[in-house]
């Protein structure tokens, strides 16, 4: 694993806003607006998001965000597909930060070196990973979330 490497946010600017401060104000928004119909008695451990462009889902991924309490969650795993790459086995990133315009979210490298050392997993390469928009599309709203 890398000692220090930044994922850049590489859809930014195209999927979604690259200014922190409107992309901010955009993702308030949409949480405001999300009509939250869970029970809030119930603890959500688990959303499922689109990840397609914010002019097309950025609205609907909100109700799934606003549905977090992130007073009561230690570490969030994101799961998504691989648009470019056939993948034999679930591929792990290599970087230590993942870039957002709103700030930098710390990857918790010990669990991603647990996962590799399984034997299970592989590394996605910096191509990889830079040219897969499926995780970077959750990043904004994970940042807005636990801010």
């Amino acid at each position: 694993m890398s000692t220090t490497s930044i994922r850049e946010a590489s859809h930014a600017g195209s999927w979604y806003e690259s200014d922190g401060n409107y992309l901010d104000q955009q993702l308030s928004t949409w949480l405001t607006e999300a009509n939250n119909n869970t029970n809030n008695r119930l603890k959500t451990r688990a959303i499922i998001a689109p990840h397609a462009g914010y002019s097309y889902s950025g609205p609907t991924a909100a109700y799934a965000y606003k549905c977090i309490d992130p007073s009561d969650i230690d570490r969030v795993f994101l799961l998504g597909p691989s648009h470019h790459y056939s993948l034999n086995t679930c591929a792990l990133t290599n970087h230590t930060h993942y870039e957002t315009p709103l700030y930098d979210i710390k990857v918790d490298t010990q669990i991603t070196n647990e996962l590799y050392k399984t034997g299970l997993f592989s590394l996605m390469n910096k191509q990889q990973d830079s040219d897969e928009h499926s995780l970077e599309m959750h990043l904004p709203y994970i940042a807005k979330v636990f801010e």
